[in-house]
């Protein structure tokens, strides 16, 4: 049951919210087509799922099957702190049964269908739906199977990590002796239980947010401390062939289960639901800006200086350079060389992103097939990081290039792939230069409908030998003229000049720990 994958047949799930005020909210689609059937005729399944939030934020839910023909969900709902909600259990429509997973979706925003991404959990951009395999969090499985005599079956995985706590329990059931309809699950606080290397803190607020297992299939530290806290849920994926073990229950006698789920959200304050109309708003730029730097000589200072809210090294750690209050380090999987547990741990303490793999295409950075990235990339996963595809030299818009083979093998395997990272470099030093960019990140946009990040970008002209660079008037004016467009896009999430240093590169905004006639411009811009 802990199979992921996504199907493309959608099946709208009747959807009634009720909050503790006994405020009764109902949501339908009236004679909408679903998986070439009307919505009106859909049957009814016997069972019911009712999903309970006793976090003190906002979830937005999220659902996976089985790669067996069971029906995937969609219009499912958002619940803030104590509101429920109630589906019908699709499991006499597609195969005949239901086997598949419900989890909480937490510290979501953005656009639905755009921008919409999820600090924990995030399985895509809707809100009503899981369009890709979800981050690692914590899951309630079901087997709904009206052909099975001993079914319904259910349990509560932490195989993957720990995100809410989770119980299932057997609606208007009194279990029986045999340990038959059973509540599977603890209602107890096991992120505190993490062990500190596993887990995964809001790099702001320092607020826990996910414990990941560092093995899913062998015991560990992570799967000892979870059972430890509760006994009735799995904590690795072999526990269920341990003797005495108490992992998987089930229930003839139910017609519906409740999962509550527990724990503190993954944000403190319950803002809007995302709407289905994505608005095109734009964030502030100073959230956006942010520069690439290599740890020279006066890296540290300049930094300080450069007014970026963001940085990255092409590294999984920050190393020696010495972190601003208040500005995010995200780290980078640079090449295959780079996916080993040391790394990916880097990664899990000090990020709450992950950038994929740095120009796989090119034979002199991480070069790279798309198939091999594809196999390495379930160990990204694995951090529970919010991850961006790898970003190639060029090319990005091309159908059939290196991107867009990586992008449809993920599709096929059901991999997850959160925003696009994007390198430009411009050649024409005038006034189109903007234009000329921004066509490209449109481009793009419109192939992935994914969140850009554009993580290195400035002006070099690569046609001559050796490469030709804009003098301090045109890329300071560039800068400005580029910055002001980044900002009117909404769907570009963050930018990095390249770089930050002119002993990286003649493109550096500083001369050591000198702004220099760019780096002024970029410090300006907001």
């Amino acid at each position: 049951m802990r199979r992921r994958s996504v199907l493309l047949v959608l099946l709208t799930v009747l959807v009634v919210v009720t909050a503790t005020t006994s405020v009764l909210l109902s949501r339908h689609n009236a004679g909408g087509h679903i998986g070439g059937v009307l919505a009106a005729d859909v049957g009814t399944a016997e069972h019911t799922v009712t999903l309970k939030n006793s976090t003190d934020a906002r979830i937005w839910i999220g659902s996976e099957v089985n790669a067996d023909g069971s029906a995937a969900l969609t219009g499912l709902p958002a619940l803030d702190p104590g509101q429920s909600a109630t589906i019908t259990v699709p499991e006499r429509e597609g195969a005949g049964h239901w086997r598949g997973t419900f989890f909480a979706r937490q510290g979501c925003s953005g656009d639905d269908g755009s921008s919409f991404h999820c600090a924990v959990g995030d399985c895509g951009p809707y809100a009503d739906h899981c369009s890709t395999g979800q981050q690692p969090s914590s899951l309630a499985e079901f087997n709904f199977d009206p052909n099975d005599a001993l079914a319904p079956w259910y349990d509560v995985s932490y195989v993957d990590a720990v995100s809410t706590a989770l119980t299932i329990a057997p609606n208007d059931v009194t279990p029986p002796e045999t340990g038959e309809c059973a509540v599977a699950g603890c209602a107890v606080d096991l992120l505190s239980s993490c062990p500190p290397e596993d887990l995964v803190k809001d790099q702001t607020t320092g607020k826990p947010l996910v414990c990941v297992n560092p093995d899913r299939d062998a015991k560990t530290s992570y799967s000892d401390a979870i059972n430890q806290k509760c006994p009735t849920a799995y904590a690795w994926s072999k526990q269920d062939t341990e003797p005495g073990n108490r992992t998987m229950y089930q229930c003839t006698k139910c017609n519906g289960m409740t999962i509550t789920f527990t724990g503190a959200g993954g944000s403190t304050s319950i803002g809007p639901a995302p709407t289905t109309q994505p608005a095109l708003t734009t964030a502030p730029a100073a959230a956006r800006k942010g520069v690439s730097l290599n740890p020279v000589d006066g890296a540290s200072e300049a930094l300080a200086d450069s007014g970026v809210s963001w940085y990255f090294n092409w590294a999984s750690s920050n190393g020696s350079v010495t972190k601003p209050a208040g500005v995010e380090y995200v780290p980078m999987m640079w090449g295959p060389g780079s996916v080993t547990d040391e790394e990916l741990g880097n990664a899990r303490r000090e990020g709450t992103e992950l950038l994929g793999f740095n120009e796989p295409d090119s034979g002199t950075q991480a070069n790279m097939s798309p198939q091999q990235a594809l196999d390495l990339w379930p160990r990204l996963e694995s951090t529970g990081l919010r991850l961006g595809a790898p970003a190639v030299s060029y090319g990005a818009d091309t159908p059939g290039g290196w991107l867009d083979q990586f992008m449809q093998g993920a599709a096929q395997r059901g991999l997850r792939v959160e925003f696009i990272p994007l390198h430009w470099y411009g050649g024409d030093f005038g006034p189109d230069a903007p234009n000329q960019l921004r066509g490209y990140i449109q481009r793009v946009h419109d192939r992935y409908h994914l969140p850009i990040w554009l993580t290195e970008y400035g002006l070099t002209d690569f046609a001559q030998n050796p490469p030709r660079y804009p003098s301090q008037q045109e890329e300071s004016d560039f800068i400005t003229s580029s910055t002001r467009m980044l900002d009117d896009l909404h769907y570009v999430e963050r930018y990095a000049w390249f770089t930050l240093s002119t002993q990286t590169a003649p493109t550096g905004l500083y001369d050591g720990v000198t702004a220099n006639v760019a780096g002024r411009a970029y410090r300006a811009a907001s």
